[in-house]
C-alpha cells in the first residue's frame, strides 16, 4: 500500500465539502427564519456562537500538537 498517495487531499473532495457546507448553511438559515421565526440578526448571532463552540476544540487540538508529532 502506498501511503504517499493516501495522504493527499483531492481538490474535488474539498470543493464538494465546501459546496455541501454552503448548501446546508443556506437551508438552516431558511429553516430558522421561516419555520422558527427567528430574525436575520438572531440567526447570525446563534450561528457565530455555534461556530465558535465547534471550531474551538479543533483549533486547540491543532495548537496542542507539534508539527513533527502529528499522526
Amino acid at each position: 500500500m502506498n501511503y504517499e498517495t493516501d495522504s493527499k487531499t483531492d481538490f474535488g473532495s474539498i470543493a464538494v465539502a465546501i459546496c455541501v457546507a454552503a448548501y446546508t448553511a443556506i437551508m438552516l438559515a431558511y429553516l430558522a427564519q421561516h419555520d422558527l421565526g427567528l430574525t436575520a440578526t438572531q440567526t447570525r448571532h446563534l450561528s457565530m456562537i455555534a461556530a465558535l463552540f465547534l471550531a474551538l476544540p479543533i483549533a486547540l487540538d491543532l495548537l496542542r500538537t507539534r508539527p513533527g508529532k502529528a499522526r
